[in-house]
C-alpha cells in the first residue's frame, strides 16, 4: 500500500492520488457485443451466451418452485434465523422511507398534487459467483416490497449445471421472493432490457455485479426505450479514517473486509501519523495470513493507498474529495469528523460500527454508489423503486386567477399558443361569471420583502380548512380566530425575519391579508357592506367595518403589557390599521378589559364576526346609491 503525506501534495496531486484505477475498456466492449447480439437475435443468442459464460442454459431459465422448497429444507435453522433477523432490521430501517402523496392549493381554485407509485417490474441482479451474496438479495428485495412493486424478478448467475446457489434460493423463499432466473453476467442484463425467453422486460434494474454487468447496465439504460438502472456501479471501495486512539486490529480488519471482495476493490487509509499507518499495516499482514481469500485481498491492496493527514480538517477534505462508497471513522471524536463529510455512500461512526455490519444486518442499504458518484447519488432506498406523478386540478375561478401570470410568462417567452390556451379559459370563465355563474370569491397573494416571504390564499365562500404558519404562535392563533369567526378558509405560509422581533412579519401578513380580501371581494356586488360585533366577557371588544373602499382605521382602548407569547401587544392596533389600509375599508375597533390576552383575542374574534356580516351576499346590486363602492 502506497503511503503519501497529504500536506506535501498540491491540489492536482491530491486528485491524482485519490483517482480510481483506470478501466481498460475491455469489459465495456464485450458487454456491448453481448447486448447487441441478444437485442438482434433474441433467445438463441441468450442461450448461446448462457451456455458459454454461465455453463447453464436450461429450457426454462426460471427456477422451479420445488428448488426453493428443497433449498430451504436443507438450510441450517440457525442460518435461517440469521437471514430473518437481518431482513427484519433492513425492513425496520427502510419502512420510514418512501415518497409521500400531498396536495397544495397553489392558487385559489388551483390544486397541485403528487402521488407515488411503484415501477411495474423491478429486476434485482444478485451476484452469486465466487461469493453468493445473500445479503444483496435482502438489501434489494425488502425496499422493493415496501415500495409495493407488483413484480420483482431476481437474476443470479448459476453455478454451472447445479443452478442457482441453494442459500440464495432459501433466502428468497424466507423473504417472500419466488421469481428467480438462473442467468448472470451481461447476458442477464440484456435479457432484462428486452424481455427475452421467459425473462420479463424490466422497467428498472438494480444490483451490483462485475465490470461486465456494470458496463451492460450503463449501455442498456442509454438505449432508446431502455430500462432505468439504480446507480453507477464499479469495484467496491472503503476509506478508513484512523488516529492514534484507533484499534489497529479493527482498522486492519475493516480494510481487509473490503479488499477480499475483488482484486479490483480499492481501500484507502487516512492516518493521523506515519506511526498509526505502520501499526495498521503490520496488523494487515498478520491477518492476511489467516484469510482464505488472501490472494484476492493482496491484489486489491496493490491498488490501494495510505494518506497521512495529521489534521481532522485534512481528513475531511480527503474524504469529500474521494467520496467513498463506505467511510469508516475510528478517531477520538468520530462524530465531529462525520459532520464534516458531505460525500459518502454510507458512514460508519466509531470503533464499534464496522462496515461489515452494514453489509449484512445493521439496517441501512449496502447497495451504494462507487467511483466517486457519492457526490451526486445515494444508496438504494424505497424511493428508488417508486416514481412520482404530479396532478393539476383547476376550477373555473382557479383558471381565472392563474391566467394573468401564465399569459404574461408565455408572452415573455414568445410562445403564443401557450398564452392562447390559458387566455381562452380566462375569457370563458369571465363571461360565465358576468352572466351570473359566479364562482367562489377567492384570491391568492404572494408578498416578498427584504424581511418576509408570504404566501396567502383566502376563500370567502368556504368555511375552512385553515392552515396558518407565520412563525409567531399567538399571532397564528389570532388569525385562525378571524377565519373561524368569519366563516372563511385561510392559508398563510411565512418565512420571516424573527431574529430581532415579530413586527415585520405581523405588519406584512396583515397587509397581504387585506390585499387578498380586497381581491376576493372583486367588485363587491351584492355584499352587505357593513359589519358590527360586540362580544361580552370580562373584556368588551367591538368592531365596526365598512367595505365601501375608503381606507380608515381607528383603534380605541389601552392594552397593558409588553407581549403575549411572541406577539408584541403594541402591534394589535397596527395590525388592524394595516388590514384597513390594504383592504381599503373603514375599520373601527374599541376594546376594554384588564387581561391583555383576552383583550387582543376579543379584538380578532370580533373582527372575524364583523367580517362575516360585511361580506355576506344579499343580492346582486352594489349597495350604494352611487352604484359603486369607492
Amino acid at each position: 500500500m502506497k503511503t503519501l503525506n497529504w500536506a506535501d501534495l498540491d491540489q492536482d496531486q491530491r486528485v491524482a492520488a485519490l483517482a480510481r484505477p483506470e478501466e481498460t475498456g475491455a469489459a465495456a466492449g464485450a458487454a456491448r457485443d453481448i447486448v447487441d447480439a441478444i437485442r438482434a437475435q433474441g433467445e438463441p443468442a441468450l442461450r448461446a451466451y448462457a451456455a458459454r459464460l454461465d455453463g447453464h442454459a436450461p429450457e426454462q431459465f426460471r427456477v422451479p418452485e420445488a428448488a426453493f422448497d428443497a433449498a430451504l429444507e436443507a438450510m441450517d435453522p440457525a442460518d435461517q434465523e440469521a437471514i430473518k433477523a437481518a431482513a427484519d432490521a433492513v425492513r425496520r430501517f427502510h419502512v420510514k422511507q418512501g415518497y409521500s402523496a400531498y396536495e397544495v392549493e397553489t392558487w385559489s381554485g388551483v390544486k397541485a398534487s403528487r402521488r407515488a407509485t411503484p415501477v411495474d417490474v423491478a429486476a434485482l441482479y444478485v451476484p452469486a459467483g465466487s461469493a453468493p451474496l445473500v445479503s444483496s438479495l435482502i438489501m434489494l428485495a425488502i425496499p422493493a416490497q415496501l415500495a409495493g412493486v407488483p413484480r420483482i424478478a431476481v437474476v443470479a448467475p448459476p453455478n454451472g449445471s447445479d443452478g442457482v446457489n441453494a442459500a440464495l434460493l432459501a433466502a428468497a423463499k424466507l423473504i417472500g421472493i419466488d421469481e428467480v432466473y438462473a442467468v448472470g453476467g451481461a447476458q442477464a442484463i440484456a435479457a432484462l432490457a428486452f424481455g427475452v425467453a421467459d425473462i420479463p422486460r424490466a422497467d428498472k434494474i438494480f444490483g451490483p455485479g462485475n465490470a461486465y454487468v456494470a458496463a451492460a447496465k450503463a449501455y442498456v439504460t442509454a438505449l432508446p426505450g431502455g430500462p432505468a438502472v439504480d446507480l453507477p456501479a464499479g469495484p467496491s471501495e472503503v476509506m478508513v479514517a484512523a488516529d492514534t486512539s484507533a484499534d489497529a486490529g479493527f482498522v486492519a480488519s475493516d480494510l481487509l473486509s473490503q479488499a477480499e471482495h475483488d482484486a479490483n476493490a480499492q481501500v484507502v487509509l487516512l492516518a493521523d501519523a506515519e506511526a498509526t499507518a505502520r501499526a495498521v499495516m503490520a496488523e494487515v499482514e498478520t491477518q492476511l495470513d489467516t484469510l482464505p481469500r488472501a490472494d484476492i485481498a493482496r491484489a486489491a491492496l496493490e491498488n490501494s493507498l495510505c494518506l497521512v493527514c495529521p489534521d481532522e480538517g485534512d481528513m475531511a477534505e480527503a474524504a469529500n474529495l474521494y467520496a467513498a462508497e463506505h467511510l469508516i471513522i475510528q478517531t477520538a471524536n468520530p462524530e465531529t469528523l462525520a459532520d464534516k463529510v458531505r460525500h459518502a455512500g454510507s458512514i460508519f461512526v466509531g470503533r464499534w460500527a464496522p462496515e461489515a455490519a452494514g453489509d449484512y444486518a445493521a439496517g441501512p442499504n449496502h447497495t451504494l454508489p462507487t467511483g466517486g458518484s457519492a457526490r451526486a447519488y445515494g444508496g438504494v432506498t424505497v424511493e428508488a423503486f417508486q416514481k412520482t406523478t404530479t396532478i393539476l386540478r383547476a376550477s373555473k375561478a382557479g383558471a381565472r386567477n392563474l391566467a394573468p401570470t401564465v399569459e404574461r410568462l408565455a408572452a415573455l417567452e414568445g410562445l403564443d399558443a401557450h398564452r392562447i390556451a390559458m387566455a381562452k379559459r380566462r375569457e370563458t370563465a369571465s363571461e360565465e361569471t358576468a352572466t351570473g355563474q359566479r364562482g367562489p370569491r377567492a384570491a391568492a397573494r404572494r408578498r416578498k420583502t427584504a424581511e418576509t416571504d408570504i404566501a396567502l390564499s383566502i376563500n370567502l365562500d368556504r368555511d375552512g380548512p385553515n392552515r396558518i404558519d407565520t412563525g409567531v404562535g399567538y399571532f397564528d392563533h389570532m388569525l385562525d380566530q378571524i377565519a373561524r369567526h368569519a366563516g372563511i378558509s385561510l392559508s398563510i405560509d411565512v418565512e420571516g425575519d424573527l431574529e430581532i422581533d415579530a413586527h415585520h412579519t405581523i405588519e406584512d401578513v396583515c397587509l397581504t391579508f387585506g390585499e387578498a380580501l380586497a381581491e376576493a371581494l372583486g367588485d363587491k356586488r351584492g355584499i352587505a357592506r357593513f359589519g358590527f360585533e360586540l362580544p361580552m366577557d370580562e373584556t368588551r371588544a367591538g368592531v365596526w367595518i365598512d367595505l365601501s373602499g375608503r381606507p380608515y382605521a381607528k383603534f380605541e382602548g389601552e392594552i397593558l403589557g409588553d407581549r403575549v407569547g411572541e406577539f408584541p401587544v403594541e402591534m394589535t392596533a397596527h395590525a388592524f390599521r394595516s388590514i384597513a389600509e390594504s383592504l381599503k375599508a373603514a375599520v373601527h375597533v374599541k376594546v376594554e378589559g384588564d387581561n391583555a390576552h383576552h383583550m387582543i383575542e376579543g379584538c380578532f374574534k370580533a373582527f372575524g364576526r364583523a367580517l362575516r356580516q360585511a361580506v355576506r351576499v344579499e343580492g346582486d346590486r352594489l349597495p350604494s346609491t352611487k352604484e359603486h363602492l369607492a
